[in-house]
């Protein structure tokens, strides 16, 4: 009963900061002037990936490649048709850079979570 209680947390947790860190990726790239979508695809996918391993009961790798698998999903659909900025030389034109900044951030957040995974077992066989 524990695991569920700490695996449905997590999952409250993980969508909570989704919704902060996309408004607050949004903000900030406004505030600063560059383009909104691929900023706010990448921040998302950055905390959904990290937020869902260190908020996991367990299985904390298993954690993180599902909500990487869930966050491109939901990233297809969110995504949905993107289009250069008006101010950019490919003004209105279908690009798919907000998806691949948001694919390519979720991955490497992958990567640095499997490789802290590794380095926290390694640690703690040194310490038992």
């Amino acid at each position: 009963m524990n695991q569920v209680r700490g695996f449905t947390l997590s999952f409250v947790i993980v969508i909570i900061s989704f919704v902060f860190s996309a408004v607050a990726a949004g903000l900030l790239a406004d505030l600063v002037g560059i383009w909104k979508k691929p900023a706010i695809g990448s921040v998302a996918a950055f905390c959904v990936v990290i937020v869902g391993y260190v908020t996991a009961p367990s299985h904390k790798r298993m954690a993180s490649v599902i909500w990487l698998i869930v966050g491109a999903i939901s990233a297809w659909f969110l995504a949905g048709d993107s289009y250069y900025p008006e101010d950019y030389e490919h003004a209105y034109q279908l690009t798919i850079i907000p998806l691949l900044a948001t694919y390519l951030s979720g991955l490497l957040d992958l990567l640095l979570c499997l490789v802290w995974h590794k380095k926290q077992n390694k640690n703690e066989g040194l310490n038992t």
